[in-house]
């Protein structure tokens, strides 16, 4: 499965994820609340074709609930308009019409209202495109099979694309020994759903500190709740220290220790470069090296 980035027309990824937080906060999709005004304001900025159109559309237009948007968009009939119907509720067929046009948008919708073979086929279409939700669905019908290879690279790519549903779908098929899950279930923790995360991440902490736990596993636990330990979007306003917060500072300052002490390092080795005159070239490319280890979690704490 080709990169995400490569989709899309060669729109810039930045841009096409700056549309999808417009979409979002259009729709109320993705743990984003709706916020319709605020959506149209942002997109009158951003400079994806989709983005664009929607500025056009509602230039003029007093657009600020589902109902304006369904008046303005009932009066056109290409298939961004139909798409949009068709996810406000409109249930004259128009999503699937939208579809059958190749809005690569729609075809995620559908994969997410069909079943088997149709699911998949609508999935396909849209991930084809580079659509995010394409891969999120494609990622679903892909889950349970041949070691769920496929699912993960789809989940993957959605994930990649700021998909909260993937992130999560995503750590739950990793291995609670790879540091890739903690990262995507830390990122979805901090993005509204926090639940697998809380869940589990205190037992890898503890296991590490008895010593039969992972280091690498504690770094990006620590990573994902670093500055987030007192905001109440990860721990739901639940301040239960031992079970939680305890833990979570734990990792945090275990995480905080490996950067200062891989970034001492780093200073050490370019004292010791330019003191025996390795060329400056040489003396950068061992330092990334050195610096990238970070995640290894190869220093002791006293």
């Amino acid at each position: 499965m080709a990169s995400s980035s490569s989709f899309n027309n060669n729109i810039p990824l930045s841009v096409t994820l700056e549309w999808y937080k417009i979409r979002d906060t259009f729709f109320g999709h993705n743990y984003v609340s709706q916020n319709i005004r605020l959506a149209i304001e942002l997109a009158g900025s951003c400079q994806h074709p989709d983005a664009i159109w929607l500025t056009e559309v509602c230039a003029g237009e007093d657009v600020t609930t589902v109902e304006d948007v369904k008046r303005v968009f009932a009066a056109r009939h290409d298939r961004r308009a139909l798409c949009f119907l068709g996810v406000f509720g409109d249930d004259n067929g128009v999503l699937e019409r939208s579809a059958e046009l190749g809005y690569a948008f729609s075809q995620a919708m559908m994969a997410g209202k069909t079943l088997g073979e149709e699911k998949r086929k609508f999935a396909e279409l849209a991930a084809a495109q580079g659509e995010r939700d394409g891969f999120y669905w494609l990622g679903r019908c892909y889950r349970g099979q041949d070691g769920n290879v496929k699912a993960k690279e789809a989940f993957l790519q959605a994930s990649r694309q700021n998909d909260v549903f993937s992130m999560v779908d995503l750590g739950r098929l990793l291995s609670e020994s790879d540091p890739q899950r903690w990262y995507w279930l830390g990122v979805a923790a901090r993005n509204q759903s926090n639940a697998y995360f809380l869940s589990s991440f205190a037992g890898q902490v503890e296991a590490f500190n008895s010593g039969c736990g992972s280091a690498s596993v504690m770094y990006a636990i620590g990573r994902a709740l670093a500055g987030h330990v007192g905001v109440e979007s990860i721990f739901n306003g639940d301040w239960n220290f031992e079970e939680w917060i305890r833990p979570a500072n734990q990792a945090v300052a275990f995480y905080e220790f490996q950067k200062v002490s891989c970034r001492k390092a780093v200073d050490s080795w370019t004292l010791v470069g330019r003191r025996f005159n390795v060329v400056k070239d040489v003396r950068k490319f061992i330092a990334k090296l050195i610096w990238d280890t970070r995640e290894e979690a190869l220093f002791r704490q006293n």
